[in-house]
């Protein structure tokens, strides 16, 4: 007698199933679904039920969440009475995100003691601010979390303020904090995003000045 070791297969009485091995359906589709029955309305809420369920895997990190991809979106500063922000946010010669370090630099053209200091207000302290645009494509940023909060209709209505896009937010930065490394104060150089089926990231903003005063 010949011996057979299934990798898929039901225990005596039905009620448990092993898969081991992999289900093939030779039609590609689902059991009891026709070619016709992939367009049809029953099939797209079936689609739609598998990424729901498929987002709340990754959400409860059984599954891996998908990465984010930062974009950045120059800030226009055109609000009355934000001269010293407008023109600190002017210096900045180029801002660079790595997807992979997930490392925002933003480099400027003055040197940062050249910049101009005030008062960020609700606590946040007299720094040398200047502001960046990031997107990571949620829009509204509504859905998206930063540091653990979701951003509000303030932030979209800040964002539409400094001209960007939507699906984009205000980055501000205490220039003279970041370069010095003090993450002391309510204002630090990192900060973290989350969004419905995307795994947590944590950024770090970095300052990169000219070799020469300008």
């Amino acid at each position: 007698m010949s011996e057979y070791n299934a990798k898929n297969y039901t225990e005596q009485g039905g009620e448990v199933t092993h898969i081991g091995g992999k289900i093939v359906y030779d039609n590609g589709l689902l059991p009891n679904m026709s070619p016709a029955d992939v367009t049809s309305d029953s099939a797209a809420k079936v689609r739609t039920t598998l990424n729901t369920l498929i987002t709340n895997l990754k959400n409860a990190g059984l599954m891996v969440g998908d990465a984010f991809a930062m974009q950045y979106a120059a800030v226009t500063d055109s609000v009355s009475g934000h001269a010293d922000r407008q023109y600190n946010t002017g210096k900045i010669s180029s801002v660079a995100v790595d997807d992979d370090t997930h490392e925002i630099t933003i480099t400027l053209s003055d040197k940062v003691k050249n910049l101009k200091d005030f008062d960020g207000g609700n606590g946040w302290g007299v720094h040398k601010w200047l502001g960046i645009g990031l997107g990571v494509g949620i829009s509204p940023i509504t859905g998206l979390y930063y540091n653990g909060s979701s951003l509000g209709d303030e932030d979209v209505a800040e964002a539409t303020a400094c001209d960007l896009s939507a699906g984009y937010f205000v980055r501000w930065v205490a220039a003279d904090l970041v370069l010095a490394g003090d993450n002391t104060e309510k204002s630090v150089d990192n900060f973290t995003l989350w969004a419905d089926g995307y795994a947590e990231t944590a950024y770090r903003i970095k300052i990169v000045e000219p070799t020469s005063e300008s």
